[in-house]
């Protein structure tokens, strides 16, 4: 392998994060050229891990293109709060969400009854408005709980798309950042929902530099939310707490952490129950399945009730006599198959000791 070029690869890439933000276009240049060192090792016959330097080649070809300033003829691109879902109020309550009670009382205490009981707040001195990031594993309703919360406040519902957020253009991140900041002082009431944030709120330690100064205007603009005047609050959910930087913890920011578990068995009874409305099941009891179904998210069982479907779905297409499904289906379509959340906890586990977390997020 050329380990020349790649100590000049890297060197080129120290001095254009150095040039980033007085000089971009030579920046985007010296980008350019560590891609171009990097494809070349990549394509050396002795290189031991070709992937790898293919893959810094195609990191550092988008950084070329990310660093560079938005062109003035593209000024007419669209405001973010054009791209931002804005609800009234949406229409699911916690009453459409079965179980998890603790849950929804630690939702009523950090977020609801700020809204509903600001004067008593006040009068005790207590500082309401503060973030609340919700964890846990993946398909297990953190969106739906957010929007049942804004619901239960009577407050607007601004669903944050991270994919939205993020620009290749200097500055333009930022810049999206404190719109949708802007965007939430224009309601009554309203709350700001972050899903998926660790792709904007990563570790800066891990972090490329355009990252770096997305995370530090995100804390810039917790740290201004007035909770004095500003009637909104702050949520944000990952499937990978672990990844997200520490400094959002701190107090006024997302100081309110807050597992979002897999659903207990009144819940599963409920999303079983949601699966099989209109739709031809027969014979089947949503409590039994429930029961036998411990550990799985919302979104296993919605798989398990269509690949139950799918058994006499495929019979009619060969005997062209339908039927509903029945027990046996979701019996047969249960064989062999496993919680999604369990590999989550062990992955968990095991980045939470790597970072020394384990004590910050409990489950």
């Amino acid at each position: 392998m050329n380990y020349t070029a790649e100590a000049e690869a890297r060197g080129y890439a120290q001095a254009a994060s150095s040039l980033e933000k007085d000089d971009p276009h030579r920046a985007s240049e010296l980008y350019a050229e560590c891609a171009k060192l990097y494809t070349q090792i990549a394509n050396d016959l002795e290189t031991d891990n070709p992937e790898y330097y293919k893959q810094r080649a195609e990191d550092y070809q988008d950084l070329s293109k990310r660093v560079l300033p938005r062109s003035i003829n593209e000024g007419n691109a669209k405001s973010i709060k054009e791209n931002l879902v804005m609800a009234q109020i949406p229409d699911i309550s916690f009453a459409d969400i079965g179980g998890l009670e603790d849950v929804k009382r630690e939702i009523r205490k950090a977020i609801i009854y700020p809204f509903s009981h600001k004067h008593i707040y006040d009068y005790y001195g207590k500082k309401a408005g503060q973030g609340i990031l919700m964890y846990g594993p993946p398909g297990c309703g953190k969106t739906m709980m957010a929007k049942a919360a804004a619901h239960e406040s009577g407050a607007a519902f601004i669903n944050v798309r991270t994919s939205t957020i993020m620009s290749r253009y200097v500055g333009e991140s930022e810049q999206h950042i404190k719109e949708v900041f802007e965007a939430a002082r224009e309601h009554e009431k309203a709350i700001i929902f972050f899903d998926e944030i660790d792709s904007i709120a990563s570790r800066r330690s891990e972090s490329e530099d355009y990252i770096k100064r997305v995370v530090n205007e995100l804390l810039t603009q917790l740290d201004g939310v007035d909770t004095s005047n500003d009637n909104f609050l702050v949520i944000a959910a990952t499937n990978t707490p672990w990844l997200i930087d520490p400094a959002f913890r701190r107090p006024g920011r997302f100081s309110k952490l807050l597992l979002i578990p897999e659903p207990d068995q009144p819940a599963r009874e409920a999303i079983l129950s949601n699966n099989f409305k209109n739709k031809p099941f027969a014979g089947i009891h949503a409590a039994d399945i429930a029961a036998m179904t411990a550990g799985y998210s919302g979104a296993d069982l919605t798989a398990l009730c269509e690949d139950a479907l799918d058994l006499p779905l495929h019979e009619a297409l060969s005997t062209g006599n339908t039927r509903p499904a029945n027990m046996g289906d979701i019996m047969q379509a249960l064989d062999g198959r496993q919680s999604s959340t369990r590999s989550w906890y062990i992955e968990a586990e095991r980045e939470l000791d790597k970072y020394g977390e384990k004590d910050t997020f409990t489950f």
